[in-house]
């Protein structure tokens, strides 16, 4: 069995999905009834715009079907025969293998999805697990008061229990430490326009140096709207641009955006000419005068070892942005407006629930926490600024 991406020939009626992911047999055929949901789930619905999610419900299903094939085991298998369910048994491997419950779980969920697709397309007469009413803490969070389903909750039996981890987020002195570190420019500017507007590491690797304009004209702001859009963006075979190629608005610190402006012209310009390029779309380049790799593994790397934190990644210090807003933000008395709504604005959640995790790990931070988060990321960088 192998998992394949479909070449931009793969169409259906007329229009080319390069791609998309393809499941076939030892043969080189295609796995018809699991081809026919990726088709449904990943377009006809029209919920699922990204290629990276095409690619993963592909490949949750690719090791589900992996696993039934290498222990010839059949997907139509019923609990009636056995008494155990054959996805049970999958899970159970996976578990044996190390893998971590949220993971095992995001599989599962799109397995769980097939199977229902496939008894209401009449290919199964029953589906290989229960549901179950089970009992949940839902605590007292944002939007509890509306919550009229009581601690009550229907669940599928064969998924794990999940054990909910601490988010990682950095330390004021983290953020210091990395922002007085002396590394390479463009890599310093990308830690820092990830701590201050809470990109997510492809819309961060793809900034196009088009949205940089002459700060003149934003003289009297304090930060300066900039609308993300993955059609301004270096975007190649799914990778990159904005999550589901949904726009929407970040906020740049004037301070912030005066330096990659600065940035623009003269360090970006010295790159180019020492590498002899002519020009490229994203912003932020390497010392090639190239931009980054989307997978970001340099990057985390030294991360890593700036913070000295080896869970910390590109993605953390969008965590680290949430968090510290959210934070200032409702313990900012001139703010009018909601503070979860704006960070959920900010990062592009679609769901507020999303943004909630958040408020969590609020009582957990520092007492001394920022309140002004971004002036104080910018005193920072005043005078000890990351040197090519």
């Amino acid at each position: 069995m192998r998992l394949i991406r479909a070449t931009n020939d793969f169409k259906l009626h007329g229009h080319s999905y390069e791609d998309f992911p393809l499941i076939v047999n030892s043969d080189m055929e295609l796995e018809t009834e699991v081809h026919q949901f990726l088709i449904y789930f990943c377009i006809t619905r029209g919920r699922v715009e990204s290629k990276n999610t095409w690619w993963r419900y592909g490949q949750d299903l690719y090791d589900y079907f992996g696993y039934l094939e290498g222990n010839g085991l059949d997907w139509r298998s019923k609990m009636a025969d056995t008494q155990h369910s054959v996805i049970a048994a999958y899970r159970d491997w996976s578990v044996s293998l190390g893998l971590s419950s949220k993971t095992i779980n995001g599989r599962l969920r799109t397995i769980i999805q097939f199977y229902e697709f496939a008894q209401r397309k009449h290919w199964i007469e029953s589906v290989p697990y229960d549901i179950e009413t089970v009992i949940i803490n839902k605590g007292k969070g944002f939007l509890a008061h509306t919550d009229r389903s009581g601690n009550q909750k229907n669940a599928v039996n064969v998924m794990l229990k999940e054990k909910v981890a601490a988010l990682q987020v950095l330390t004021k002195q983290e953020v210091k430490i990395l922002m007085a570190h002396p590394c390479f420019i463009s890599q310093h500017l990308i830690y820092r326009l990830a701590l201050q507007t809470g990109m997510r590491k492809e819309e961060l690797l793809t900034f196009p140096e088009s949205y940089i304009q002459d700060p003149r004209t934003k003289r009297g702001k304090a930060i300066v709207p900039v609308v993300l859009s993955s059609k301004d963006m270096e975007v190649k075979s799914g990778q990159g641009g904005t999550k589901g190629n949904k726009e929407r608005t970040i906020h740049i610190p004037i301070s912030l955006y005066e330096r990659l402006w600065q940035y623009k012209l003269h360090e970006r310009n010295e790159l180019l000419l020492k590498n002899e390029v002519s020009e490229q779309k994203t912003l932020l380049l390497n010392r090639f005068a190239k931009p980054y790799s989307i997978k970001g593994t340099i990057l985390n790397t030294e991360l890593k070892k700036i913070v000295g934190r080896k869970e910390i990644s590109l993605h953390k210090l969008r965590h680290t942005y949430a968090t510290f807003k959210l934070y200032g933000l409702r313990h900012n008395p001139n703010y009018r407006g909601d503070p979860l709504v704006y960070v959920q604005d900010r990062l592009g959640h679609s769901s507020i629930l999303t943004t909630q995790v958040y408020l969590h790990y609020l009582e957990d931070l520092e007492g001394d926490l920022m309140t002004e988060y971004d002036q104080d990321i910018d005193q920072i960088c005043l005078g000890s600024e990351g040197v090519a």
